[in-house]
């Protein structure tokens, strides 16, 4: 074929064969030249070493700072070499080596201005004996991570000269002595492999990179990659981050654990806490929830077994625009586990935890509370208690039967004292079983994992509870080298069991006087003075149920067409089905003396309702992987995907039973067509999408991404449905594959990376599925005049002919360094997105006569920061690592086309302002003396019995009023000012580890640095009616003997102050605190079983472990211990945190 092509080629120019044949012996005269002057520059260096006994690294420095040669080798491979004693003046850098090298376990070869140090062969045999045994052995050599062959890989039979190098595909071929044949593979940036022969002619030996942490492969978006060949800002977390955490779900096992990833907690109730999930701070007012993916499907990160996770990967710039509609909030990728070739192992982990609740109200006892009420009254001008009160509660003196507290002298008078935080809640236990098999063989592997959980509650009456149980399956089977099968299946379910009063029953304890009796004289639950009795509303109200069974399959399929192209389809479908029953009991209060009082919850109800999820997933592409030459390289990624989802539910209500204690429909009331109530639903979404991407690498130095998506979304109006492509562009330098870099010896890694990207949303809070449908109102009025005129057929809700998509455009910038051979690393990432298209609300007059649909006239810009610190190191037997991380995020809404709407308070949104600012007024201090008083009176707007002991606010605008909003024709601003905001600032975490031989302890912190809050409801300040304050405010609140104290002088409520009261605790730098804290968020303790005594217990491996989660927490903000800082909008009602004591198994058959 060359011949002909050549002949064709030159059949018309002679000449040109000749020139040719010139062209080429010129070619060769040159190249000897070269090689002849590279070998004189070689010898004409002069060297000048001495040293004694010195490490080798020592001698290569000295050899590097006086050439210009670059020097190769493996730690492993110099280990063992001895000490060089050396002492040569102006020789050449061949007689230096010869020297530093003679009787050693190394040697070395010099090519293109580099020094490689090799391992020294032990013997060469004898010729006859190989010429007589002699066995051709053939071969490709890989990278492991990616199947890319290795060119000029080495390959030696080890304890001899006999070797080759691959060439083209990665491929070799030698003359082995015989099957006893171990073949040394090896290649420059990877770990050298021990291949034993035994009887096969034929290899496929795949090497591992020598820094394993950039070739690790980190799943991107539709692929994998290396570490070293990433250019967006992506962050993995590997199982073991979170496997020796007693931790039953998978927001807790990452809480802290991922820069730029913020996870709050907002309640502590079993199976129903809920948790806030951001990645990177806002980028829209109306929906904020990253895309979660779980082996390729979008899923809740919450129902997965936290067991059964093997890592996850957090896409946060335009790495995750491949994602587009959905990836405008981040993606977070998690992979689930797989067998590994080998025999069946079998894995059983087990925790048991007990668990106090943290963070109760104290409240004041009763000695506090009548002095406390004392001192309010006076301060109202009303007389307060008698010495004999004093007395009667200081002896604990049997019941009055009248009360002695103010207005409620109908009621007996107590004087003991309950403990209301004793009386509801209790310490609890909650427990943790998983057991996985999985195991392989040549070309499959497959694990089998099963878990249940249960939490208990800490409430002590009525049933509180969650349980759960969930079975994985994954198998993955190849049939050949082209084709390839994966599948994942699974089932949980999970039942929670509440008071269906528990809501109502948390809020009263905090309104439970200190003297009032659980029970009364017979026995019976204790209404005192009409209030609600925490105790008899949880054990007496009713029952709620939810049951949630969700389960799920997917297949993949990765077909190899030819090497480098590779089809892969998935199919998934997802099936979540709820059920849920709610029960409301009548509830009987009885009087001190047993009689009963009312009947409360009338008439007795049951609600029965089921939901159903069908998801349903396809999605196919194309991956085609080129090196083009061995420094040039491409990636191309392509494909589409279809997404659909069908929602449908019933819901049954049923009245006035027969029965406080069966409740099933049959036995309801139906003689009220009021009784009657039925409801149902059933939607139907889609989304199709077409992506692709191209990637180009140029000495694994120089990494570029592309990538484009468009989606369809059925959540808008037809002609608005397709998004525009959204594109992104990344591009990643690694500087420490540079020459100077390498010559300094010094880094590991150091790579720069840039990217800009667009992606869309559409997941949008208020945004309904059919919301471009106008909606039809039957029952409406026209709001003018008195009354207002009916509109029969009224157009409700208008739809929007232009909403559609939200688009956020994001830049990054970030820096990777690693150094002292990868113990020490260090990545910082810079961003800024800007969502352009934002959809709000627009504000038009009441005479519109409708609801105005939102529209794309918003804009929000969101700025932050990422870094990551981290060491890891090992003395003898001795392990220890430290990994540190700092994030920040600041928000500002910059545009909205609506009124400057926002009040007193906490708005969630203003035009120049951060999501969820707090308004209010400039705290100026309380009114110590008349003077004081007599001046501030001067100004309108504030409460005419304003006293001594009260707060003064600045006048801002200097009109001589005390108002929220100034008269903007006037140039008046109005006093109301931006106090301070409640998204958490400068999160940050710390993962301490230590171990020495068999025992290791883990500490892990995590906090953050700046929050602003306001705390609501009745207990975030002085009681407001007569009901018991916080301990906290005993003592602190202003009076003529308390002149400096911190808080303005007590009104008690309904005494005629609540003007002065409230005016006292409006939104100020007075109720605004900064909660700040740090958290230990989990301590353990683990022993790892002696190998020897496990052995002898027929068992692999077995480790024990003590845990402690959320032990400590150092904050100023929380008013003396009585708000959790990590959930910094909580009231009354909110159930608390817990604190957890474990102890662990882990064991492996």
């Amino acid at each position: 074929m060359y011949k002909k092509f050549t002949e064709l080629l030159f059949r018309r120019h002679s000449y040109a064969r000749s020139n040719f044949h010139l062209k080429m012996k010129l070619t060769a005269i040159l190249i000897v030249i070269a090689v002849i002057q590279l070998k004189a520059e070689t010898f004409a260096q002069k060297i000048s070493v001495n040293v004694n006994n010195a490490r080798l690294t020592e001698v290569i420095a000295q050899l590097k700072k006086q050439t210009d040669y670059d020097f190769l080798y493996n730690n492993e491979v110099i280990k063992h070499v001895k000490p060089v004693t050396l002492n040569v003046k102006d020789a050449n850098l061949k007689e230096v080596l010869d020297k530093c090298f003679n009787d050693q376990p190394v040697s070395y070869s010099i090519s293109n201005k580099t020094v490689l140090i090799m391992a020294r062969p032990a013997r060469q045999p004898e010729i006859n004996d190989y010429r007589k045994q002699k066995l051709r052995i053939t071969g490709t050599v890989t990278d492991e991570t990616n199947g890319e062959p290795l060119i000029g890989a080495s390959v030696v039979v080890e304890g001899t000269a006999i070797g080759a190098s691959t060439g083209e595909k990665g491929f070799f071929a030698l003359d082995a002595p015989g099957p006893g044949t171990v073949l040394v593979v090896s290649y420059v940036g990877f770990q050298t492999k021990k291949v034993p022969v035994g009887s096969q002619t034929t290899l496929q030996v795949k090497l591992a990179h020598s820094d394993a942490r950039l070739g690790e492969l980190v799943v991107v978006g539709y692929g994998t990659r290396t570490k070293g060949a990433i250019t967006g800002a992506i962050t993995t977390v590997k199982s073991d981050v979170f496997e020796s955490r007693p931790l039953n779900n998978s927001y807790d096992a990452l809480q802290g654990t991922i820069p730029g990833l913020t996870i709050t907690k907002a309640s502590g109730q079993p199976g129903s806490t809920t948790y806030g999930f951001q990645v990177r701070g806002y980028s829209s007012v109306n929906g904020n929830a990253p895309l979660v993916l779980i082996d390729g499907i979008p899923g809740d990160i919450n129902t997965i077994n936290t067991n059964d996770i093997a890592e996850v990967t957090v896409l946060k710039d335009a790495a995750a625009a491949i994602y587009g509609a959905r990836a405008a909030n981040g993606v977070i990728i998690v992979s689930t586990k797989r067998g590994k070739k080998g025999p069946p192992s079998v894995t059983y982990t087990t925790n048991i935890g007990y668990k106090t609740p943290t963070y109760l109200r104290k409240m004041q006892n009763t000695m506090e509370f009548a002095r406390f009420m004392d001192e309010g009254l006076r301060n109202a001008g009303i007389n307060g208690f008698s010495q004999e009160v004093f007395d009667k509660i200081a002896t604990n003196a049997p019941p009055d039967p009248t009360g002695w507290n103010y207005g409620v002298t109908n009621y007996p008078g107590f004087y003991g004292y309950t403990d209301w935080n004793k009386v509801i809640y209790k310490n609890t236990t909650q427990q943790l079983h998983n057991i996985n098999v999985s195991g392989g063989g040549e070309n499959n592997n497959y694990l089998l994992s099963a878990g249940y959980n249960r939490d208990n509650g800490i409430v002590r009456f009525g049933e509180n509870n969650s349980n759960g149980y969930n079975i994985r399956l994954n198998y993955d089977f190849r049939f050949n080298n082209h084709f390839a099968v994966e599948t994942r299946s699974y089932f949980d379910n999970r039942a929670v069991v509440t008071p269906t009063l528990l809501g109502s029953a948390l809020t009263n304890v905090t309104r439970q006087f200190p003297y009032q009796p659980v029970y009364n004289k017979a026995g019976q639950f204790y209404g005192y003075q009409g209030y609600e009795s925490p105790a008899q509303y949880l054990a007496e109200g009713g029952t709620q149920l939810s049951n949630l069974s969700r389960f799920g399959a997917n297949i993949k399929i990765d077909y190899t067409i030819i090497p480098g192209l590779k089809l892969t389809g998935q199919s998934a479908v997802r099936l979540d089905y709820a059920n849920g029953s709610t029960t409301n009991r009548t509830i009987t209060r009885y009087n001190w003396d047993g009689g009963i009082q009312d009947v409360r919850n009338t008439p007795n109800s049951a609600n029965y309702s089921n939901d159903k999820v069908l998801n349903k997933l396809y999605q196919a592409y194309l991956d085609y992987n080129k090196k083009l030459s061995q420094d040039h390289s491409i990636n191309l990624t392509g494909g589409a995907s279809l997404e659909q989802t069908r929602r449908e539910g019933q819901s049954t209500n049923g009245y006035n039973f027969i029965s406080n204690d069966i409740f099933t429909l049959n036995l309801a009331d139906r003689t009220k067509a009021a009784y009657a109530n039925f409801t149902g639903y059933l939607n139907n979404e889609a989304l199709v999408s077409y992506f692709g991407r191209l990637s180009y690498t140029f000495r694994e130095k120089l990494i570029v991404d592309f990538t484009a998506r468009a989606d369809g979304s059925s959540k808008f109006s037809p002609d608005k449905r397709w998004s525009a492509v959204f594109p992104s562009a990344a591009v990643a330098y690694n500087l420490s594959e540079e020459r100077f870099i390498k010559k300094m010896n010094v880094l590991d890694l150091l790579k720069l990376r840039l990217s800009y990207g667009k992606m869309g949303n559409q997941d949008l809070e208020g945004l309904g599925l059919y919301d471009y449908i106008p909606l039809i109102s039957i029952n409406g009025n026209y709001p003018i005049g008195s009354p207002n005129a009916g509109l029969t057929g009224a157009n409700a809700n208008p739809a929007s002919s232009t909403r559609t998509w939200e688009t956020i455009e994001t830049r990054n910038i970030g820096i990777d360094l690693a150094t002292l051979q990868s113990r020490l690393s260090f990545s910082f990432d810079y961003y800024n997105k800007i969502n352009n298209d934002m959809l709000v609300n627009v504000a038009v007059p009441a005479s519109f006569g409708a609801t105005p649909p939102s529209t794309n006239q918003g804009k929000l810009n969101t700025k932050g920061f990422e870094m990551m610190l981290t060491w890891k190191d090992q003395v003898h037997d001795f392990r220890y690592g430290v990994s540190l991380q700092l994030s920040d995020s600041k928000n500002k809404l910059v545009e909205l086309k609506n009124t400057d709407n926002y009040g007193e308070g906490l708005n969630k949104y203003r035009q120049g302002y951060p999501i969820y600012s707090y308004f209010g007024y400039v705290y100026d201090g309380i009114i110590k003396t008349q003077q004081q008083l007599d001046n501030y009176k001067k100004l309108e707007g504030i409460p005419s019995r304003i006293s001594l002991g009260d707060v003064m606010y600045k006048d801002v605008d200097g009109d001589g009023k005390l108002t929220a909003f100034g008269d903007k024709t006037k140039g008046l601003s109005g006093d109301m000012i931006y106090l301070g905001n409640l998204t958490p600032r400068y999160t940050y975490s710390a993962n301490l580890s230590a171990g020495y031989k068999n025992f290791d302890v883990q500490v892990f912190l995590q906090g953050v640095g700046k929050r602003d809050v306001i705390y609501e409801g009745a207990i975030s300040q002085p009681n407001t009616f007569f009901w018991p304050s916080l301990q906290y405010f005993y003592g602190k609140t202003w009076s003529p003997e308390r002149p400096d104290a911190k808080y303005p002088r007590y009104l008690p409520g309904n005494l005629g102050y609540d003007d002065v009261k409230n005016y006292n605790y409006r939104a100020s730098a007075l109720t605004l605190r900064n909660v700040a804290y740090l958290r230990f968020k989990v301590i353990t303790l683990g022993y790892t079983i002696p190998e020897h005594i496990a052995k002898r217990a027929r068992i692999k491996s077995a480790r024990v472990y003590f845990s402690g989660q959320d032990l400590f927490t150092f904050s100023k903000g929380t008013l003396g211990g009585n708000f959790d800082p990590e959930d910094g909008y909580r009231n009354e009602g909110t159930y608390p945190f817990n604190k957890v004591y474990s102890l662990g198994l882990n064991v492996k058959f």
